[in-house]
C-alpha cells in the first residue's frame, strides 16, 4: 500500500521550529497548551510525501477554520444510526478502524456486521477516511506485540480495504502498560522517545494522539502529528459544539470531534444531528469548512490554494473540457464568473478527468445551482470505463430562487482499479443555472 510520489516538484513540509501557544482545551475552556517547540520524529518521507501529493499541497481555507469529525470503531451502530446522518448532512468522517475489529467487536455496539467490504464502499461514496486504530485496541508490552498491534494491523487494513489508503494512525487508549510508554502519543516526544512511537512513524504518513489543544492551519502536516481531539459523546458536551468553534476561531485554528457509536444515547444522537446540520449551515454561508481528519492536517487558514481535480487548464474561469452542447446550455456572464443555463428540459454536461496521484484522496464535490422556476438537478462521479467499479450520484430538487445555492457531495476517489473518473451534471427543467463546479481536496 506504500506508494512513492514521482510527482514534478515533490517536496517535504519542514517542521516548524516553534508552534507557539497551542489552546489546551477543558472542562472549564481553554488553557495554554506545553507544545510550543516539538521533537524531531523519525518520518516515513515516501508516505508523508504520497500524503501530501494526493491532497495536492495545502488546503487553503480562506481565511476560515476547518473542522474534522473522527468515529472509532463500533461500525454495527455507525452503520445503522450514524451513516445516515453523515449522508444527510454531506458531513465526512474519518473511521478508527482495527484490523480484527469484526472478532474483538461483536454484538450490536461491535463490528460483526460490517464486512470491510462494505466500510470500504462507506468511505468511496462519501468521502470518508480510514485510519489504523490497531489490531484488538489492547495494550503491547513487548515489541513484538507493538508490531502486531501498529504495523501488522496497517498491512492487514490495507488488504482488506485495497482502494483505501491507509495512512495514518489513531491511537487507541489501551492502559496497561499504555504500549510500552507511549501513553497514547499524549506528547510528541515519544514519538521518537518509545519503540511504539517510532514503529507508528516507520509505517505512516502521521499519526494523531492526545496533545490537547485546537490544531494547527498553517498548510504544515507535521504541526500536527499527535493531536487531539473534543470527546463528542453526552448531549450536554455536544451543545458546546459552536462554543469550541467560536474559540477556535478566534486562534485562527482547527478542531477535531470525537464520537464512539456505542457511547451515544438517543439524546446524543439527537444532539449531534443538531451540530451536523449547525456545521452544514455554517459551511453553506461560505463560514466553516469541514474536512476529514487528514485535511484537517493540511488545511492552512491564510491561503485560498486548493487543489481541484476540474480545474482548467487555461487561464480564468473557463469551461473548458465541460462539453457544453449549445443546444442545451448557454454561458452567460454574472459577476465576472460565467454560468450554464440550461435550455433544453433535459441538459446534460460531463467532463472526464484521470486521478493519478491524487488517487484515493477524499474529494468535495462543491457546486452553486440555482432555478428561477424550480427543477431538479442530479450529480455523479462514476468510473469512466466501468461504472459499477464507483458510481456516487446526488439529486437536487431545487426550488425558485434568485439566489445560487452550494450544493456539496464528498467521495474518496478509488486508490486502485480507476483509470479514470467522469462527472456528469443533469438538469430537468430549463433555466436551471450551473456554476463551474469543483473537486476539492478534503
Amino acid at each position: 500500500m506504500d506508494q512513492e510520489t514521482g510527482a514534478p516538484g515533490r517536496r517535504r513540509f519542514m517542521a516548524l521550529a516553534g508552534l507557539g501557544a497551542v489552546a489546551a482545551l477543558s472542562a472549564s475552556g481553554c488553557t495554554p497548551s506545553d507544545r510550543t517547540t516539538p521533537e524531531p520524529s523519525p518520518f516515513n518521507g515516501a508516505m508523508l510525501d504520497a500524503f501530501v501529493a494526493r491532497r495536492g499541497g495545502p488546503i487553503g481555507t480562506d481565511g476560515k477554520i476547518a473542522v474534522a469529525f473522527r468515529c472509532d470503531h463500533h461500525v454495527n451502530k455507525f452503520s445503522s444510526r450514524l451513516l445516515p446522518l453523515h449522508q444527510k448532512y454531506s458531513i465526512p468522517v474519518t473511521i478508527a478502524a482495527m484490523s480484527q475489529m469484526p472478532v474483538v467487536e461483536r454484538g450490536p455496539n461491535g463490528s460483526d456486521l460490517v464486512s470491510f467490504q462494505m466500510l470500504q464502499e462507506y468511505a468511496l461514496q462519501n468521502g470518508f477516511e480510514i485510519g489504523n486504530h490497531g489490531a484488538t485496541h489492547r495494550d503491547a508490552a513487548s515489541e513484538p506485540r507493538l508490531r502486531t498491534e501498529i504495523v501488522d494491523a496497517r498491512r492487514s487494513l490495507g488488504r482488506s480495504l485495497p482502494k483505501l489508503p491507509i495512512e495514518l494512525f489513531i491511537p487507541p487508549g489501551v492502559g496497561g502498560t499504555d504500549y510500552m510508554g507511549f501513553k497514547g502519543g499524549g506528547a510528541v516526544s515519544v514519538f521518537s522517545d518509545t519503540a511504539a512511537g517510532r514503529l507508528i512513524m516507520g509505517e505512516h504518513a502521521l499519526s494523531t494522539g492526545y496533545v490537547r489543544g485546537f490544531w494547527s492551519m498553517t498548510g504544515e502536516p507535521r504541526a500536527n502529528l499527535g493531536m487531539g481531539h473534543i470527546p463528542f459523546e453526552s448531549a450536554p458536551v455536544i451543545a458546546r459544539g459552536p462554543e469550541h468553534i467560536a474559540r477556535a476561531r478566534r486562534q485562527g485554528r482547527g478542531a477535531c470531534f470525537m464520537y464512539h457509536p456505542n457511547g451515544l444515547s438517543e439524546a446524543g444522537l439527537k444532539a449531534l444531528e443538531g451540530f451536523f446540520e449547525w456545521c452544514a449551515s455554517e459551511r453553506d454561508a461560505g463560514r466553516l469548512e469541514i474536512l476529514t481528519v487528514g485535511g484537517l492536517m493540511m488545511a492552512r487558514i491564510d491561503s485560498a490554494a486548493r487543489h481541484d481535480l476540474l480545474a482548467d487548464t487555461g487561464a480564468g474561469a473557463s469551461w473548458d473540457g465541460w462539453g457544453l452542447s449549445g443546444a442545451q446550455w448557454n454561458l452567460l456572464p454574472e459577476d465576472g464568473q460565467p454560468f450554464a443555463r440550461s435550455r433544453a428540459k433535459t441538459a446534460v454536461m460531463g467532463k472526464t478527468f484521470t486521478p493519478g496521484i491524487h488517487a484515493g484522496s477524499p474529494r468535495q464535490l462543491r457546486v452553486s445551482l440555482r432555478s428561477r422556476t424550480g427543477c431538479r438537478v442530479r450529480l455523479e462521479v462514476f468510473d469512466a470505463g466501468s461504472p459499477q467499479r464507483l458510481h456516487v450520484a446526488k439529486e437536487v430538487v431545487l426550488r425558485a430562487s434568485t439566489v445560487f445555492v452550494p450544493v456539496h457531495q464528498y467521495l474518496t476517489l478509488p486508490l486502485t482499479g480507476t483509470g479514470s473518473l467522469r462527472v456528469r451534471i443533469t438538469a430537468t427543467g430549463r433555466g436551471c443555472d450551473v456554476r463551474r463546479p469543483e473537486l476539492l481536496a478534503a
